[in-house]
């Protein structure tokens, strides 16, 4: 049984290519661009265009793209239950640069993008698929990153989607495809829930009221279309999104996208499947294999220290290991500490 959990929800700005269509084409021009290019994939391809420059420094500028055009519809209650498999609530935990060869040298220049994934917690789920796999208690997101400009990060925001910043809390509607990954459906697949009240957050990278959220999708409603289910839930809880999710009737000629991006993972995706609410049971082989992965994963060296301990004394292998009760006990702290799960007494379940 291999343990680590390859799981990624991709950001408003990927639901084109997890479909497997062309990249994303922006659907309005913004005279005030960082460059000549136009923006066909924000997390790798045509990385900078048609951006409006953040003000501030150290990455608390924002650079806005314009709204898009997605190969997944992902607004209204009939594609969430026609293309989606899960509807939850989320947190952010944290947020981590992705890896990225052509992006490694933060000298590259003005216009250079840097990938971001983040961790959610799932705190509440509200509808499911019939047959669908469960939600895993922990998923990693890619999402709208950076944009370098003489050395300076600023945030990069969609106008008309939710960014995904640490410390918020979203309806988020999931897609599982058949390679295993688990995706963000769409742009539209995000609404900020801080409060308990959507519409009450983060949207476009700025703290909103629901009063402002719901002036804002109003604008781009348009006229005789299904309103989406931001609009219908806006100022309401999450049991109204449920509620609007149930009634809703999936579209018979919609054909379900069967492939993700490679997921990335990171130390909260990998210690994922070690939660208490997972169910799941692990050899001594199995759990020291993980607590592996998360040592070297690990943001702090004394993090990487207890967790590395831990699972040589689970001894891998031989069977005679005599379990690390003080290096135990410093790896549940660490892994609950970092991504706000329960792991329990972090020990093998095979007897």
């Amino acid at each position: 049984m291999t343990l680590t959990t390859h799981t990624k929800v991709t950001g408003a700005v990927l639901a084109a290519a997890l479909a497997g269509s062309a990249a994303l084409v922006s659907s309005t021009h913004d005279d005030r661009t960082v460059d000549d290019r136009t923006v066909d994939d924000r997390t790798g391809a045509g990385r900078a265009a048609a951006e409006q420059r953040g003000s501030g420094q150290g990455g608390t500028g924002r650079v806005s793209l314009p709204g898009t055009k997605e190969g997944i519809p992902s607004r209204t209650a009939t594609d969430w239950v026609s293309y989606g498999d899960q509807v939850a609530v989320v947190r952010v935990l944290a947020e981590h640069e992705r890896p990225d060869p052509e992006t490694q040298d933060e000298a590259a220049g003005a216009g250079t993008y840097v990938p971001r994934t983040v961790d959610l917690r799932v705190t509440d789920r509200l509808w499911a698929r019939p047959a669908a796999a469960a939600l895993p208690g922990v998923v990693s997101v890619t999402v709208d990153g950076w944009q370098l400009h003489d050395g300076v990060r600023e945030r990069v925001a969609s106008q008309d989607a939710a960014r995904l910043e640490v410390g918020h809390t979203y309806v988020i509607s999931f897609a599982r495809y058949e390679d295993g990954v688990w995706a963000q459906l769409g742009s539209g697949a995000a609404l900020p829930y801080d409060h308990g009240r959507v519409g009450s957050g983060e949207f476009a990278g700025h703290d909103v009221t629901v009063d402002a959220y719901r002036s804002a999708l109003e604008r781009q409603r348009v006229p005789g279309e299904e309103a989406p289910v931001a609009l219908r839930t806006a100022g309401k809880t999450a049991d109204d999104v449920q509620k609007v999710l149930r009634s809703a009737e999936p579209d018979p000629r919609a054909t379900r996208p069967a492939r993700a991006m490679e997921p990335t993972d990171t130390f909260c995706s990998v210690a994922s499947p070690l939660a208490t609410s997972e169910s799941g049971r692990h050899t001594p082989d199995e759990l020291a294999s993980v607590l592996t992965d998360l040592a070297a994963m690990a943001s702090k060296p004394a993090d990487a220290s207890v967790l590395r301990s831990y699972a040589t004394s689970l001894g891998a292998g031989t069977g005679a290991g005599k379990p690390d009760d003080t290096a135990r006990a410093a790896s549940v702290v660490a892994i609950e500490r970092a991504c706000g799960i329960d792991v329990g007494f972090l020990r093998p379940t095979d007897d």
